[in-house]
């Protein structure tokens, strides 16, 4: 993933990611060329030497069947948003009307490992499960019919290799722009990505403006200067 150094994602907003379990797209390439599936998952740090995802799919679907070639990959984006340019103060006076999108995002590699095996299965059905729901569990279910949606998937394992995260929220921009863009992401009822804006945008925008400021001061002449280059650079009279 092409990630920009100023767009790089800070380690505590990835762990962030992380921890709260979502959905995202599982990506492999096998016999039958790419296949992705969209699917919920849970990340255990201490399963594997890098952490896993956990993951399971219906058991008709060909994609934990296929032998994969190589990583497969895991694309988690819980934020995205569309940036126009009218939020920007400095557009108006510059006329560089060009808008934008804002995301996070995690490329997830690893090893894709199937558990076709009950114990494996259920603990991934429960752990999925017990990531959303509050007031019910499998335990509240008969068990017959638990036993029967357990027999229908196979559970996952995304042994992680490495992680691609890039965070592009704006840190390029003006402290000015990037205030505009938090507020029309919130006029707009995008209050998560608003949120990331203003926590990891904001800050590297300022200090990106206070250093220009203060490269600018040093190398700025003064008056004391400009009056020794005058003398420096009047011709001798004699």
């Amino acid at each position: 993933m092409y990630t920009p150094r100023h767009f790089t994602m800070p380690p505590e907003l990835q762990a962030r990611i992380l921890a709260a379990p979502g959905v995202g797209d599982l990506i492999t390439h096998g016999p039958s060329g790419l296949l992705a599936t969209h699917l919920p998952y849970v990340f255990d740090p201490e399963l594997g030497e890098h952490g896993s995802l956990v993951l399971h799919v219906a058991r008709p679907n060909a994609q934990w069947r296929e032998q994969t070639s190589g990583e497969s990959l895991f694309i988690v984006t819980p934020a995205t948003d569309y940036i126009s340019s009218l939020w920007y103060p400095s557009a108006p006076a510059s006329g560089k009307y060009i808008p934008t999108w804002d995301y996070v995002t995690l490329h997830i590699y690893g090893e894709l490992i199937a558990h076709d095996d009950l114990d494996w299965t259920t603990m991934a059905a429960e752990r999925l499960m017990g990531a959303h729901e509050r007031t019910l569990g499998m335990d509240d279910m008969p068990a017959d019919y638990v036993a029967g949606q357990l027999r229908a998937i196979v559970g996952l394992q995304l042994a992680i290799t490495r992680i691609d995260a890039k965070a592009k929220l704006s840190q390029n921009r003006t402290p000015a722009d990037v205030r505009g863009v938090i507020d029309g992401l919130r006029e707009a009822g995008a209050e998560d990505s608003a949120g990331l804006v203003e926590e990891f945008g904001l800050p590297p925008a300022e200090r990106r403006a206070a250093l220009v400021a203060d490269v600018a001061a040093r190398h700025r002449p003064g008056p004391d200067s400009l009056a020794a280059g005058q003398v420096i650079g009047t011709p001798d009279p004699r």
